[in-house]
């Protein structure tokens, strides 16, 4: 496992500041969500973890290092990234993209090894991707080309996941296959996982440690629990609503009522 920390980070784009002094450390070996209205920072954030953006304030820390001040493949090796919109070069195969992720594990002495293919062949097993590992991308559903952009970061083998929104513009089956295969990761290979999702009650149930971000700072943090109340929905999103407890879940249940109802 690894430790990933923010300390008193302020950063932005151009002289627009999007996080301000935020200090955050992630429970290793857990699934941790970031939840927030739109604009809040929680994208700002996970791309400042993953050193793809420079803090002009404060510091991210991996394993206790600055990271920037860490070799990249030394970082890749440790975490890596899914985005927002990930695109896949024309005419690739599921097992060609899939193959990307052992880049950090080579260099010009140790090119393609017998160590890399088992890697691809578990992180297609392990998303059920090894029927199709030989179709082109594009023509995948949209919950098949999730898991195989799931399945490069698998096969980077790395103790730390950020992914950026994974279930976005899918249907409901195919987040819940996301994110099933994301719990299975966090359970069954010890991933420490930190994702985005907009879904407040799919946040609960499959998160251990949520992190709600408003205005650029961590405005609370902890249990699903202890996190997602009526009060604190309101002061995050602007919106009144009612928790309840999940009958089959046990995790809260955000019911809505818009932002002008009392």
């Amino acid at each position: 496992m690894a430790t990933l920390s923010a300390n008193r980070l302020t950063l932005g784009y151009q002289r627009q500041a999007i996080l301000r002094e935020l200090s955050l450390e992630l429970p290793e070996g857990r699934i941790s969500v970031l939840v927030g209205s739109n604009g809040c920072g929680k994208s700002t954030l996970l791309k400042a973890l993953a050193r793809l953006l420079t803090p002009w304030q404060g510091q991210v820390a991996l394993e206790g290092e600055d990271i920037r001040q860490r070799p990249t493949k030394a970082v890749a090796r440790t975490l890596s990234l899914l985005p927002q919109h990930p695109v896949a070069p024309e005419g690739i195969s599921v097992r060609q993209l899939v193959g990307l992720g052992r880049h950090p594990h080579q260099s010009w002495l140790a090119q393609w090894s017998e160590g890399d293919e088992r890697a691809v062949e578990q992180a297609l097993l392990r998303t059920g991707l090894d029927d199709l590992s030989e179709q082109r991308v594009e023509t995948l559903s949209g919950g098949q080309r999730q898991r195989a952009w799931i399945a490069m970061a698998v096969a980077q083998d790395t103790p730390l996941m950020l992914l950026d929104e994974p279930t976005s513009f899918l249907d409901l089956t195919h987040q819940m296959e996301v994110l099933e295969l994301l719990v299975s990761l966090n359970r069954d290979a010890g991933k420490t996982i930190v994702m985005v999702l907009h879904d407040l009650n799919l946040a609960c149930r499959y998160a251990d440690h949520i992190v709600a971000i408003r205005e650029g700072r961590v405005h609370a943090q902890g249990r699903p629990q202890a996190v997602i109340t009526r009060e604190r929905v309101k002061e995050i999103f602007q919106l009144e609503c009612r928790v309840i407890e999940d009958p089959f879940f046990h995790t809260p249940l955000c019911i809505p009522f818009g932002k002008g109802a009392a």
